[in-house]
């Protein structure tokens, strides 16, 4: 399977990418897509959630701890003083950095569960509902899930792609254990999973809003007006054309 240089570097330049696409197209504004590259490179590393002691996991518990504490910061630090500030902060941090990160080392295996598309669907679906009950808009908090579960996509493809052995034509034993709809060792828990699935669904905001306004991509534009096959080879004939007179004064 892929390292974690990989699954981050992928992950960190597809969301890259694609946040710069929308905001050429002025469908998110800076700071959104910001965000939106984020979310998709924590979505790079989340099916890693399940590998005990991995670097992914460490980054991954990092990366969570300080945005769900910053989004807590943000929304009770007009509600307390300072010094409660802190020590709610620093509280919020290290529970999730440290306890959460040990409940599910104990309850995980690793490529189990959380290495599935439903695992990362559902993830997806949960962001796009905390965003939601944040207040922020339809788009942003489905752009949000759709980041995240992107992100999640491209990771459990760079681990099929890597159950491949093309120099030695042949493929590894890993191959098809990382892109599974849900582990079949496990169930009950996919089950649940599914079932978590449809109700986040029905409390998310509608989606068609988000679609529609996606669909109108009328200002983006991949290379400047000036960059067209035409203008670029009269410049460089003229250039020729140039540098021949220039060498032809410059001969005795």
């Amino acid at each position: 399977m892929a390292n974690f240089k990989t699954h981050l570097g992928t992950a960190a330049l597809t969301s890259s990418i694609a946040a710069t696409a929308l905001l050429s197209a002025g469908h998110v504004v800076p700071v959104t897509a910001l965000w939106l590259i984020l979310l998709g490179t924590i979505g790079g590393l989340l099916p890693d959630v399940d590998s005990d002691n991995s670097t992914s996991m460490a980054t991954l518990f990092r990366l969570l701890g300080g945005m769900l504490t910053f989004s807590f910061v943000g929304h009770i630090y007009k509600l307390v003083s300072m010094l409660e500030l802190i020590v709610y902060s620093i509280f919020c941090y290290l529970t999730i950095r440290y306890n959460f990160k040990s409940v599910l080392e104990k309850i995980t295996v690793h490529r189990g569960c959380c290495h599935s598309l439903t695992f990362i669907a559902l993830a997806g679906l949960l962001v796009v509902w905390v965003i939601s009950l944040l207040g922020y808009s339809d788009t942003t908090s489905w752009l949000s899930g759709l980041f995240l579960f992107a992100g999640g996509l491209v990771h459990l493809l760079l681990d099929e792609l890597y159950s491949v052995d093309l120099a030695n034509r042949r493929i590894k034993k890993s191959f098809g254990t990382a892109m599974k709809v849900f582990s079949p060792r496990n169930p009950f828990i996919s089950a649940i999973k599914c079932g978590l699935i449809v109700l986040l669904y029905l409390h998310t905001p509608p989606l068609h809003s988000t679609w529609e306004r996606l669909e109108h991509w009328q200002h983006f534009r991949f290379k400047p007006d000036w960059l067209n096959r035409d203008d670029v080879g009269d410049f460089f004939d003229q250039l020729l054309v140039s540098t021949k007179q220039a060498m032809s004064r410059e001969k005795p």
